[in-house]
């Protein structure tokens, strides 16, 4: 598979979910019927992203110049000149994720696609109550049984301590990868999390 064809892929591939409840808005039509407006009160998103490490855009186009800008400016020959993908004295690989993989990306070889966990929202009146942890286990659900991959990956900043601690109890390790563009100021400090959902090829 080519990087453009992957690129393709990766900007194709996207689950949104929400979950929205009823809200009256006083228009009624008779005595027992009333028209009710729609409130979103928690999405999420899942998509198919290269497991580099860097942070998306919510345009994909804009992700695949980053990648390539990366390249340009970055790398001379074979060797970097300042690594884009920065191994954390952290690094908790611990079998979650292939050795093989952060190899490829430290060498400039095109990281695989996998599943991407982002944009979890949940109405500040309606944290607390499960709401996050149970669309989390929806989109690995579809991420393992539809999609059919081993592996899901998401951004945590380590200053959201509700996330993290939410993410850390169902499962989740960082990974110990960063994406150090030297033009990602404080970016580079957002764990990359990662976790196993099942054994499979992918």
């Amino acid at each position: 598979v080519t990087e453009s064809t992957m690129e393709e892929i990766a900007a194709q591939s996207s689950v949104i979910l929400a979950l929205a409840r009823h809200v009256p808005n006083n228009v009624c039509d008779g005595e027992d019927s009333c028209k009710k407006d729609m409130e979103v009160v928690a999405t999420i998103e899942l998509r198919l992203q290269p497991t580099d490490a860097k942070i998306p855009f919510s345009q994909p186009w804009l992700d695949k110049w980053e990648r390539r800008l990366a390249r340009l400016l970055l790398f001379v020959g074979t060797e970097p000149q300042q690594p884009v993908i920065a191994i954390t004295d952290k690094t908790a690989l611990a079998g979650a994720t292939s050795f093989e993989e952060v190899k490829k990306t430290r060498k400039n070889e095109k990281p695989p696609l996998r599943p991407y966990l982002c944009n979890l929202c949940v109405s500040p009146s309606l944290r607390s109550q499960g709401i996050g942890r149970a669309l989390v286990r929806i989109a690995e659900a579809i991420a393992r049984e539809k999609w059919g991959y081993s592996h899901i990956y998401l951004h945590v900043d380590p200053e959201n301590v509700a996330a993290r601690t939410l993410y850390e109890r169902e499962g989740y390790i960082d990974v110990g990868m960063r994406w150090n563009v030297f033009w990602a100021g404080g970016a580079s400090d957002i764990g990359y999390y990662v976790k196993v959902l099942k054994k499979t090829n992918l």
